[in-house]
């Protein structure tokens, strides 16, 4: 099928054309030719597109200016006043349908073309146009046409000007040619325009673009060389606006002014905009700005009181014994730095983290272990993201190291030995790292020492009592040298003491008796010193502890009267402490083992009375604290070795079948209190409560229940340290209970030898 089909009929009659749009030039009517252009034109390059040109005919020049059609200096053509408008389209597109695309890009490009408003101010409003609309293209506007031919012509009759989209596919289209005829006929000669899309102007050229009726008139005598808007040369923009100009019959130079305004009027429109919008832009956020600077002055503020609050307001209520008051604190705190995450700059991430660890350190104290160590796990995910970031920052990766201690000191307090050796090692490799990078620095030399001795502490728990010792005189070697040069620092004099107490408790499990009550002697001595400044209520608990583990030792030597005095004092200081703070769970458990010790030893000289209420009095603390903070392994094993005390004293009046109560109780109590990873020191309390259940067992006639409880004890004594006073003192007793006399004998020789003497436990004799 012919992609141009017919558009008219063949020999459709002329539609009349005595209507015309715009005033036609004075031609002449020999040849139909306009006045020649009075200036030379630039000459074209053969084969490339479609420029400005000089023929051997005359051209037609697009108008310069508004009026008659008339040559100018400048080579412009002209046309004549008047609404040459006038009608129902303002052109009609003759195009060949391979060119549909141009012709389409036309028709919109025409109808949303905006004449300048100015410029129809100057002309006569009445005589332009506000805009070229509509244009005819006959795809769109004879989709409902009953005949083609008919509205074909209607249409190039109410149309004010012809536009021929021109290339070699329009040249060679008969429609197209037909279109221009039957315009040309109207007298319109002067209201044809073409644009060129694809060939040459050449006529002679083998792809000329334009069609017959563009050069010849219906006789075959030439006509004046058409004048064309090059789409490539000029550009589209500039295209579009000839052909406008042919249509309003203005100036090219007006519209191109015009528009030149136009878009520097939209362009000023523009930045005026850009410069509101980036003005109000830059207000909010300066607004923003200083609202975020307001905000994060009122953070830091929040953050600085709270760190107050569990830094310098704790070091005052701590010796008040009023940290519950910052149980509020610390909830809120922590709720506020979750919420927060990780924002923030990294100093105010290391408050953070130090809060945290505050905050944990408190409930801890409390003997909160469960919440404690979430506050803990969040400082040290804290402190982590900023070693992480900034490894060699010595701030951070001292944060880390604190807070890798206490989350490993907590699991050592819940009896997760596997977790808190590899805590406190990674606490060790931290302060070992913070040395090397300042070796002169005492606070780096002290967290050395901490290491070492948190290190033998789980050494000890393991069995492992010589390793133990080797931890323990390392921290001690680093304090002293501290203290050399800080002779009356408390807070050195206070480690030092501690780690003598944990020396003491080692040589007793390497049956060192003597040398034990030395070290437990030192550090008793040392704890005095500062509990007689009544300064920090913390010292003057660890006195009183320190005269419980003294009069342990001297009691094991059979020296009864000091232990017994000792025991007053602790008793008595530990007391004061809680009155002061009952909250205090540290507190109140080193009252209630002063007051279980006070018992055992008053049951062994006889004072049975005071033994009972001292027994009640820890039976019901330690209850209390089991009940508080179950998670904590220490309670449930005390209040165990408490019921096994009472079990006894029943049994001390021959009761049996009554002492196999609390003596069971005692047994479910130690054994859910350890696992497979437990303690030491677990095992060593759950094989002496088992001996205790199988001696009641047997004297209310259970022989084989009794045979099973020394079993299981001896099982858990299999892998402790062997040279420990508990532990051959035990062996010694089971094998006593079994009938093993010499094994009996052979161990209770050993614990005399080594200063044992113990009235709790009278080892057997040979004249037994």
């Amino acid at each position: 099928m012919d992609p141009d089909a017919p558009r008219t009929a063949a020999g459709a009659k002329p539609v009349d054309l005595s209507a015309t749009h715009c005033q036609p030039r004075t031609t002449d009517s020999r040849n139909n030719t306009s006045p020649k252009c009075q200036r030379k034109c630039p000459r074209r390059k053969t084969g490339g597109r479609a420029r400005w040109m000089r023929m051997p005919r005359p051209i037609h020049a697009w108008p310069a200016h508004r009026g008659s059609c008339v040559a100018t200096s400048r080579g412009d053509i002209g046309f004549s006043g008047g609404n040459a408008l006038a009608g129902r389209y303002h052109a009609f597109i003759s195009y060949s349908h391979a060119d549909e695309t141009w012709a389409r890009w036309l028709q919109r490009a025409l109808e949303r073309y905006r004449v300048p408003k100015r410029l129809r101010q100057r002309e006569n409003a009445d005589l332009l146009p506000a805009r070229l609309y509509p244009v005819f293209r006959d795809r769109d506007e004879l989709a409902s046409a009953d005949d083609l031919s008919a509205a074909i012509l209607r249409a190039l009759a109410e149309s004010g000007a012809l536009i021929v989209v021109c290339s070699p596919a329009a040249a060679a289209s008969r429609w197209v040619n037909e279109e221009i005829r039957y315009f040309q006929a109207r007298g319109l000669s002067h209201r044809v325009f073409c644009l060129l899309v694809a060939g040459s102007p050449d006529p002679s050229a083998s792809d000329c673009a334009f069609p017959p009726a563009l050069l010849h008139n219906a006789d075959g005598s030439p006509r004046h060389e058409p004048l064309a808007a090059d789409v490539f040369s000029d550009g589209k923009h500039n295209a579009l606006l000839k052909i406008a100009a042919g249509l309003l019959c203005v100036g090219v130079d007006d519209l191109k002014r015009r528009d030149a305004q136009r878009r520097a009027w939209i362009r000023s429109m523009l930045t005026t905009g850009l410069l509101v919008i980036s003005t109000v832009t830059v207000s909010l956020a300066i607004v923003a700005y200083l609202s975020r600077q307001e905000s994060e002055v009122r953070r830091g503020q929040a953050e600085h009181l709270i760190n107050f609050m569990l830094g310098d307001l704790r070091s005052k209520l701590e010796p008040l014994g009023k940290l519950d008051l910052l149980d509020a604190v610390g909830d809120q705190a922590e709720n506020y730095f979750d919420a927060l995450g990780d924002r923030g700059t990294a100093t105010e991430v290391l408050a953070r983290a130090i809060a945290l660890r505050q905050i944990g350190e408190v409930r801890f104290s409390q003997g909160r272990l469960k919440p404690a160590l979430a506050a803990f796990r969040k400082s040290l995910a804290q402190a982590q993201a900023l070693y992480t970031r900034e490894p060699e920052n010595n701030d951070y990766l001292f944060e880390l190291g604190q807070a890798e201690f206490w989350v490993g000191y907590v699991a050592w307090q819940r009896n997760d030995l596997d977790f808190a050796d590899n805590a406190l090692e990674r606490y060790m490799q931290r302060s070992r790292e913070l040395l090397a990078r300042e070796p002169k620095n005492a606070g780096y030399k002290r967290e050395l020492a901490y290491a070492y001795s948190n290190l033998g502490s789980v050494a000890r728990e393991r069995g492992m009592a010589s390793d133990a010792l080797g931890h323990f005189n390392d921290s001690q070697a680093v304090l002293r040298q501290l203290l050399v040069d800080s002779p009356n620092e408390d807070a050195l004099i206070f480690d030092l003491s501690e780690g003598m107490s944990w020396i003491g408790s080692t040589l007793l499990d390497l049956g060192r008796i003597a040398e034990s009550e030395q070290a437990f002697r030192e550090t008793y001595d040392l704890l005095a010193k500062l509990h007689a400044t009544g300064e920090n209520p913390r010292y003057s608990n660890r006195y009183g502890v320190a005269g419980t583990f003294l009069a342990l030792a001297l009691t094991h030597q059979g020296k009864v009267a000091e232990a017994k005095a000792l025991l007053d004092e602790s008793t008595r200081v530990c007391q004061a402490l809680v009155d002061h703070d009952p909250s205090n769970a540290e507190w109140r458990y080193s009252l209630y083992n002063s007051q279980r010790a006070q018992a055992e030893l008053a049951r062994a000289t006889g004072e049975f009375g005071l033994a009972d209420r001292l027994l009640t009095r820890a039976h019901t603390g330690f209850s209390q604290l089991v009940t508080e903070d179950p998670s904590n392994h220490d309670y449930p094993r005390t209040l165990a070795m408490t019921e096994r005390l009472q079990a006894l004293r029943v049994l001390d009046i021959g009761h049996p079948e009554l002492a196999m109560s609390p003596a069971i109780s005692a047994m479910a109590r130690a054994d859910a209190a350890m696992d497979e990873k437990g303690r030491d020191s677990a095992k060593l309390d759950t094989a002496q409560i088992a001996e205790t259940l199988g001696r009641i067992q047997h004297a209310a006639g259970q022989t084989a229940l009794a045979e099973a409880s020394w079993s299981k004890a001896r099982e858990l004594l299999k892998n402790g340290a062997q040279t420990g006073v508990m532990n051959m003192l035990l062996r010694a007793e089971l094998a006593q209970d079994s009938g093993d006399t010499a094994q009996a004998l052979a161990l209770a020789d050993t614990l005399r030898s080594a200063g044992f003497n113990d009235p709790r436990y009278p080892l057997p004799t040979r004249e037994q």
